[in-house]
């Protein structure tokens, strides 16, 4: 019983007194003042934080569309142009077959001359090394025909050198 007194005393509460004290009213007041500044300042730098982070992802995204861009335009340039240097390469292709067929049928020609020049300069040999018996009744012309010979026999000749030298060149090219 006498508990019961000494905790009934310590919680009752007299209508005079109020049950705070204005002084620990006003400290927990200045409290509050101070802990509503700080939390109003930091909100306000978390908004801007979260502005600056707004504007710099915007700029990366306009970056990024930009980059986007010219990585299209890029790579539609390397297309044309991979394009272009298939056809020019094809072209090449075409135009070197043809060049190689007219060195081939042009050495056929050297070939089936050098063979005939031969064959004319074996026939003026003999004919210089053979008696004639009988000169024919132009012999102020033979001279001037067999001068002549030769000199087509050299420059088809002269002809034949180059015609190998462009196909050896060619080949060497290829």
């Amino acid at each position: 019983m006498l508990t019961d007194m000494i905790v009934e005393e310590e919680f009752e509460i007299k209508e005079e007194e109020p049950w705070y004290d204005k002084q620990d009213l006003e400290h927990d007041l200045q409290l509050a003042a101070e802990l509503g500044k700080t939390l109003l300042e930091r909100n306000r730098e978390l908004e801007q934080g979260l502005q600056q982070m707004y504007s710099t992802n915007q700029e990366q995204l306009q970056e990024i569309e930009y980059l986007t861009k010219q990585h299209a335009k890029v790579y539609e340039q390397l297309d044309v142009s991979a394009r272009e240097l298939e056809q020019s390469n094809h072209k090449l292709v075409l135009d070197n077959r043809t060049a190689q067929q007219k060195i081939q049928g042009l050495t056929e020609t050297v070939e089936l001359l050098q063979t005939q020049v031969e064959e004319l300069q074996h026939q003026v040999e003999e004919m210089k090394l053979s008696p004639q018996p009988h000169r024919p009744p132009h012999r102020e012309r033979w001279p001037t025909r067999s001068s002549h010979s030769v000199s087509c026999l050299k420059e088809l000749q002269n002809t034949l050198r180059k015609l190998q030298w462009m196909q050896w060149t060619s080949h060497q090219h290829n």
